[in-house]
């Protein structure tokens, strides 16, 4: 079980190299199959489609998705923006393949519960609180893109050029990274320490408030 489940990691992470760099549509299960060492047909017993593959790419960020569809309505505007930030260091590296692919962004519309225009302008309502007036709602959208660009950056420069993290991590399970220990991260490597996020969110906060 252990190996298959090794296997099946091991083909989403190329999957995910491919479609990035080629498109969902450009890249075939065979390229899929070939980069892995395998034939089509031994990858066929662990996914029975691309669309397959790609739905296991996106198993995790669409179930993140639908938790912060359900607490937009309840959340407070800290706690929306710490899930934000926490949903984005898990799902940044899809971005480009959501992003390039009109084909992945109909497959994600079919799937997720509500629409991300839907659910990014009741997260702006929520940020902005009852009754808003146009100051608030110009915070409500700062903070926000705060949320969102600084954590792509956190992601991007890494500790050479941010600064020392925190112990903790959020993202990835380290022992998935080569077996680094806690905290000892490389730049882009995908993972978000404590203090970069406490930082990240202090930022977007204090913009909030402001």
């Amino acid at each position: 079980m252990r190996d298959k489940a090794g296997t099946k990691a091991r083909i989403l992470a190329i999957a995910a190299e491919l479609f990035a760099a080629q498109g969902y549509t450009g890249t075939s299960i065979a390229d899929i199959a070939h980069r892995l060492g395998t034939t089509p047909a031994a990858l066929y017993y662990h996914f029975a489609s691309k669309a397959d593959v790609l739905d296991g790419l996106l198993a995790e960020p669409m179930a993140g998705y639908t938790k912060l569809a359900e607490q937009a309505a309840t959340a407070t505007p800290e706690e929306l923006l710490a899930a934000f930030i926490d949903f984005y260091a898990r799902s940044h590296a899809l971005t480009p393949i959501v992003g390039a692919d009109p084909a992945v962004r109909a497959l994600l519309d079919e799937r997720l519960p509500r629409k991300p225009a839907d659910m990014f302008a009741d997260v702006i309502a929520a940020l902005a609180g009852p009754n808003p007036d146009r100051a608030a709602l110009l915070r409500a959208h700062a903070a926000f893109a705060v949320v969102k660009e600084a954590t792509a950056a956190a992601l991007r420069l890494g500790d050479g050029e941010l600064g020392e993290r925190g112990a903790g991590t959020r993202g990835p399970d380290d022992g998935e990274l080569g077996g680094r220990g806690p905290g000892e991260h490389r730049p882009g490597d995908g993972v978000l320490g404590d203090a970069d996020r406490a930082e990240i969110l202090a930022i977007a906060t204090r913009t909030l408030r402001s």
